[in-house]
Order: structure tokens, then sequence, then C-alpha cells
């Protein structure tokens, strides 16, 4: 097979990589749906908004950590209102903007959701690899996120 420049040990990493990422993630976001109700993007602006001070953030910060579409983000946003999840709610300094807070009901959702998280990343992930895999993989994430930051933004 024609491999248009890369190397067997680059190819094979690539594809190590792309397994590893279809196997893990589909098994910890199936699991957190089983046993909580949440899909994988509830989850991920639950998490966000538990990282902050106060549960809330601007749905454009929510965006930009997130690497998702502002216009994601909103149509998201309306969903897990729905649900009770998130409250919504004008920002004071700019009209065009809202700021999302999780609820006590998202609270108690992720109450439940991240012990499930936990405990897969440890058994699945972290109780596999040793301290210099983990520095590796961490030094490999930050090259690639910054080459693609510097020269493949995600247009929003």
């Amino acid at each position: 097979m024609e491999t248009y420049g890369l190397t067997l040990k680059q190819f094979n990493a690539w594809r190590a990589f792309h397994k590893l990422r279809s196997q893990l993630i589909p098994h910890m976001t199936k699991k957190i749906y089983r046993n909580t109700g949440l899909t994988p993007a509830e989850f991920a602006i639950l998490v966000t908004l538990l990282e902050t001070r106060d549960g809330s953030l601007h749905a454009s910060e929510i965006s930009e950590r997130l690497d998702w579409e502002k216009s994601r983000i909103s149509h998201q946003g309306k969903r897990m209102e729905e649900r009770g999840l998130i409250s919504r709610y004008e920002c004071e300094t700019d009209a065009r903007s809202c700021v999302i807070k999780i609820t006590p009901s998202g609270r108690k959702y992720m109450k439940d959701a991240l012990p499930t998280q936990f405990l897969d990343v440890k058994h699945c992930f972290a109780d596999l690899l040793t301290a210099e895999q983990m520095d590796a993989l961490i030094e490999i994430s930050k090259v690639v996120s910054q080459h693609l930051a510097e020269h493949h933004p995600i247009q929003k």
C-alpha cells in the first residue's frame, strides 16, 4: 500500500492512535450514557462548567475550551436547558452573548457521572501506563495541539 511519504513506523503509529481513540472514547461515553443518560456533548459542557469557580461561563468561552463552533454550543445549550441541566441568561456586558450556568440538577447528574468516568480512566488508561509513558503522551499531545493551533486553527 502506498503511504505517500509516511514511513511504516509513522503509519503504524497513526493507526495505533486511531484504533485506541476509536475503542476507548466510545467505551467511556457509552458507559456514562448508560449509567446517567448524559450524552458525550452534555458531559463535556458540564465538566467544563464544573472546572470554573462558580459553575458558569460565557458561551463563547465554552466554545473556545471545547474547540466547538458557537452554533453547536447554542443548539446544545437549548437542549440542555430544556432538560434542566443548565440555565442560560443574557450577559450583562454583551447582549449578543449569553452565560451558561450548571443547575443543581446538572450537578447531581455529574455527581453520578464523575465516579464512573474517573474509575474508567483509571482502569482503562492510567493503571496501564507507566509514569514515563504518561509523560510521553502529554508531550506528544502538546506538540500536536500546538501545531494544529498555529497552522490549522478550527474555523469558528
